[in-house]
């Protein structure tokens, strides 16, 4: 097996110098790949693109921005395939030696290649880092759900691991605090977000249930059954997070969100989520 290392950036670049910095000392394979993903449009990144460590196993992806962090990730579907992918930021190195071999150990547990990898909790809620395996990035069609312009995609991907009873964790520090930047990029509309996402409560569940009935998914009969009747408890553990925050959105807008306008990527991604938002609530009173 081997990693990729995925690390979106965006207008960070001495945030971004500093991870890098740190975690190619930590790296010990000659197959890893460290993918760093820029705009084609952020200049002041790639002015600073010279300053990446010398090291054949970092890669730089330039592309127009995406109008979500989900696609920025799938970049490394066509320039740098791998076995697991470690999706990382450009604010948090990896501070432990060979943290590519220990992930790769841990991937090799799932008996048909299907699962993901946590580090150790960067809160209550989620992993520093999650690393999922090609064979589960398969069975989802991506890395990271392409609608959502900023967070929920590691709260998507941890519901489904939960719900398939597949994820397991690696002790690797991911230094999460020290560069964390005040601004989220594109955060706007939190509160319509965490209810875009308690709507779709439904769609991870049927997402869930279709990798567990797979006939890939290798799992006595009697534990595909426990597996898909256990949804109960992690969907309302996330109703409970979304619903903290959703009562706290302003004041978390104003530390967090953007103060420009939102971008026209943005404004699409939003707008798809609205359109997706009418087709469910029609179909749901046809079949009332």
């Amino acid at each position: 097996m081997n990693l990729t290392m995925i690390v979106p950036t965006r207008g960070r670049p001495n945030l971004l110098l500093e991870t890098l910095a740190h975690t190619i000392l930590n790296v010990s394979r000659e197959d890893t790949k460290i993918l760093i993903c820029v705009d084609d449009d952020d200049k002041p990144t790639i002015d600073a693109l010279g300053r990446l460590p010398q090291d054949d196993r970092v890669r730089v992806s330039i592309k127009p921005r995406e109008d979500s962090r989900g696609e920025k990730y799938d970049r490394a579907l066509t320039e740098a395939k791998a076995d697991v992918y470690l999706l990382a930021v450009d604010c948090a190195p990896v501070l432990t030696p060979a943290f590519d071999q220990h992930i790769i150990n841990a991937a090799r547990l799932f008996p048909d290649g299907i699962g993901c990898v946590y580090t150790p909790m960067a809160n209550a809620s989620f992993p520093g880092y999650q690393a999922p395996t090609a064979r589960l990035v398969e069975k989802l069609g991506y890395i990271y759900n392409p609608e959502y312009p900023y967070w929920f995609v590691d709260h998507e991907l941890d519901d489904i691991c939960r719900m398939i009873g597949r994820h397991v964790c690696v002790d690797i520090d991911v230094s999460t605090a020290p560069l964390r930047p005040a601004k989220t990029i594109r955060m706007h509309d939190l509160a319509f977000w965490t209810s875009y996402f308690d709507v779709m409560t439904l769609e991870r569940r049927l997402k869930a249930r279709d990798i567990i009935n797979s006939t890939d998914f290798e799992s006595p009969d009697w534990l595909k059954q426990v597996l898909c009747n256990s949804y109960q408890p992690i969907e309302a553990r996330s109703y409970w997070i979304n619903n903290n925050v959703r009562t706290n959105a302003a004041a978390i807008e104003a530390q967090r969100g953007e103060t420009a306008p939102p971008d026209e990527g943005y404004l699409r991604a939003k707008a798809k989520a609205d359109k997706k938002l009418i087709e469910v609530f029609a179909a749901l009173k046809q079949a009332v």
